[in-house]
C-alpha cells in the first residue's frame, strides 16, 4: 500500500508537461501512479477548464514555508481577535473563554488536516473531489485607518437611515476595502507567497504591539480577570447553563472555519509535495488561532480597565478608534500602522480564503464560462449584495452568524470525510471525475448521487428549529432542547451525515470504490474558447 500520505506519483515520477506554450495544453501522465492522462487545451467544457483539472508541477508552488506564512496571514485577523473576546460578553470568564477557544482550535486543526489530504495527494480542488460523493453536477479597519489620517472622517455626516446597520463613513471604508481587493484578485493563487509573507509579518507585529501596550498601560490583566460579572452585567454562569454557553462558543469558533475546513483541498492542491500542507495546518494554525484568541481576550479586558466609560471593546477596530480618541494626536501614527497591518491581514482572508476559493468553486460549477479570476469577481459582487454589516454589530449576532455556517457546512464535511477516507480509502479515479456521461463511476443517477442529499438533509434538519429561534428570537420560540441541539451543530451534524453516508453506501454500494485509474484511461478537454485564459 505504501504511505497513504504520499503522492501516488512518488518523488521520482512527476507528471509531464506536453504541448507548446502557444497552445497552453498540458497532460497528466503516470504509468505507475494510478493516475489517468488528462489533457487540457486553452478552452473549456461544461465540466473542465485548466483551473479545475489536476495542477501540473509548475503551478504547484507552495512549499512548507509558504503554507506556514499563508496560515499566519489568515489566522491572525479581525474575526479571530473579536470572536474570542465576544464570548466574554456572553458571561464566560477569561479562563473559560480561553478553554473553549483551545478546544475549538484543536478540532479545527484535526479537521483541516483530514479534509486537506485529498488536495495535497491528487492536486484537484474540493469541488472536484466532491464529485466522487455528490456526482458531476474589512471595511471597518479601513475606516480606522482613514480616521487616523483625517480625524474628521469619524464625524462625517451620516446619510443612511438607522436601520441600515452602518453609517456613511463605514460604507466608504467598505467600498475602499473592496477596491483594494480587486488587484489581488488578478493574481493566480500560486503567486501568493510574497503577499502571504508580508501580511503575516505585519499582522504579528501589530497584534503583539497592541497586546503589550494594553498590558503595560493597565499594569495587569484588567477587570475581566478579577470581576467579569460586574463588567459584562451577566451573572456568573454555573452548571448546565455554563456548559451550554461554552458549547455554543466552541461551535461558533469551529463555525468560523467551517468553510475553510470544507474547501481545504482548494489550498492544499498547490503543495509541491504531498504533505507540505501539514506544516501550516499543524503548527501555524493552532498557534496563531489560539494566540489571536488570547491576545484579543486580554486586550479587551485591559481596555475595559483604562477606558471604563467605553462599551466592551471586543472588536479590534473599535479598540483602535478608542485609542485615538483617548490618547490624543500622538497616537494617530500608531493607530494608522496597526490598522494598516490588519487591513493587509483582512485582505489575505477576503481575497484568498473567500474570493479565490469561491472563484475556484464557481469555476468547477460553470467551467465553460468561469475561471478562478472571474469567479472571484462574482463572489466580490455577491459579498456586497448580502449586506454583511447587518449581522456583525453585536456579540450575540456575531456568534450566531459564525455558528450558522456550521449547520449547513458540517454535514457536507462529514459526507466528504466519510467518502474519501473511509469508503474509498483515499483512492480516486481522476479521469472519471471529468467524464460527463454514464461511463463515469461518479455519474450515478443522471449525474447526481441520491445518497448525498439524503445524508445532508438528515444532518441539517435537527438544528434548524434552534437556528431559527436564535437568529429571529422575536418571531420564533422553541423548546430549550432545540436550542441546545443547535449549540452542538458542527460536531453533531458532522457525525450524523457521516454515519448516514456510510450506512447508505454499505446497503447500496456505489461503483468504483477503492479503484484508481488504469494506464489506458484518457480524458481530453479540447473545446476551444479563445481568450479564456487570457485577461479575465
Amino acid at each position: 500500500m505504501g504511505d497513504p500520505w504520499e503522492s501516488p506519483a512518488g518523488e521520482a515520477q512527476q507528471p509531464s508537461r506536453e504541448g507548446s506554450k502557444r497552445s497552453g495544453s498540458w497532460a497528466w501522465m503516470g504509468k505507475e501512479s494510478g493516475m489517468a492522462t488528462i489533457k487540457a487545451g486553452p478552452g473549456a467544457t461544461a465540466y473542465s477548464n485548466v483551473d479545475v483539472l489536476p495542477l501540473p508541477p509548475d503551478r504547484r508552488t507552495w512549499g512548507k514555508t509558504t503554507f506556514v506564512f499563508f496560515w499566519i496571514s489568515t489566522a491572525i485577523n479581525i474575526a479571530e481577535w473579536s470572536g474570542a473576546a465576544a464570548s466574554l460578553a456572553l458571561g464566560l470568564t477569561v479562563g473559560q473563554a480561553i478553554l473553549v477557544n483551545a478546544i475549538s482550535t484543536i478540532i479545527i486543526t484535526i479537521a483541516l488536516v483530514v479534509n486537506g489530504h485529498g488536495g495535497g495527494k491528487w492536486h484537484v480542488p474540493f469541488a472536484i473531489i466532491n464529485r466522487a460523493s455528490w456526482g458531476m453536477y474589512g471595511g471597518q479597519m479601513v475606516k480606522v485607518l482613514i480616521g487616523s489620517l483625517w480625524p474628521s472622517f469619524y464625524n462625517m455626516k451620516n446619510h443612511f437611515p438607522s436601520d441600515i446597520g452602518m453609517e456613511t463613513n463605514d460604507f466608504v471604508g467598505f467600498i475602499i476595502f473592496y477596491v483594494l481587493s480587486v488587484p489581488i484578485f488578478m493574481l493566480k493563487p500560486e503567486r501568493y507567497r510574497l503577499p502571504a509573507i508580508l501580511s503575516s509579518f505585519a499582522a504579528i507585529v501589530a497584534a503583539f504591539s497592541i497586546f503589550i501596550w494594553a498590558l503595560a498601560k493597565q499594569r495587569g490583566g484588567g477587570p475581566l480577570f478579577s470581576a467579569p460579572a460586574a463588567v459584562t452585567g451577566v451573572p456568573r454562569l454555573r452548571g448546565a447553563q455554563l456548559g451550554w454557553v461554552m458549547m455554543r462558543c466552541i461551535t461558533s469558533g469551529i463555525g468560523g472555519w467551517a468553510g475553510g475546513i470544507l474547501y481545504q483541498s482548494d489550498f492544499s492542491r498547490y503543495a509541491r509535495r504531498s504533505g507540505d500542507q501539514l506544516w501550516g495546518q499543524i503548527f501555524a494554525i493552532p498557534v496563531c488561532l489560539l494566540g489571536s484568541n488570547i491576545l484579543g481576550i486580554v486586550a479587551t479586558s485591559c481596555a475595559r480597565g483604562f477606558y471604563p466609560e467605553e462599551p466592551l471593546l471586543w472588536k479590534i477596530y473599535d479598540l483602535l478608534a478608542a485609542v485615538q480618541r483617548h490618547e490624543g494626536p500622538g497616537a494617530r501614527a500608531a493607530v494608522f500602522f496597526a490598522a494598516l497591518a490588519f487591513v493587509a491581514s483582512q485582505l489575505s482572508v477576503t481575497v484568498i480564503a473567500c474570493g479565490v476559493v469561491g472563484g475556484m468553486d464557481l469555476a468547477a460549477l460553470l467551467p465553460r464560462y468561469l475561471n478562478i479570476r472571474r469567479g472571484s469577481f462574482v463572489v466580490a459582487i455577491v459579498g456586497i449584495c448580502i449586506n454583511p454589516w447587518r449581522i456583525l454589530n453585536t456579540a450575540n449576532s456575531f456568534i450566531s452568524a459564525m455558528s450558522s455556517y456550521a449547520i449547513f457546512l458540517a454535514p457536507l464535511t462529514g459526507i466528504m470525510v466519510a467518502d474519501y477516507h473511509f469508503l474509498r480509502g483515499r483512492r480516486l479515479k481522476l479521469s472519471h471525475l471529468y467524464m460527463p456521461n454514464t461511463s463515469s463511476d461518479y455519474w450515478f443517477w443522471h449525474g447526481i448521487n441520491w445518497r448525498a442529499p439524503i445524508a445532508w438533509v438528515l444532518g441539517v434538519w435537527p438544528h434548524l428549529p434552534g437556528f431559527a429561534a436564535t437568529v429571529t428570537p422575536d418571531k420564533v420560540q422553541v423548546n430549550s432542547t432545540w436550542i441546545n441541539v443547535y449549540y452542538l451543530s458542527w460536531p453533531l451534524a458532522f457525525c450524523i451525515s457521516a454515519s448516514v453516508w456510510m450506512a447508505l453506501n454499505t446497503l447500496w454500494p456505489p461503483p468504483g470504490v477503492g479503484e484508481v485509474d488504469d494506464e489506458s484511461d484518457d480524458v481530453s478537454v479540447d473545446e476551444k474558447s479563445p481568450g479564456f485564459e487570457e485577461g479575465l
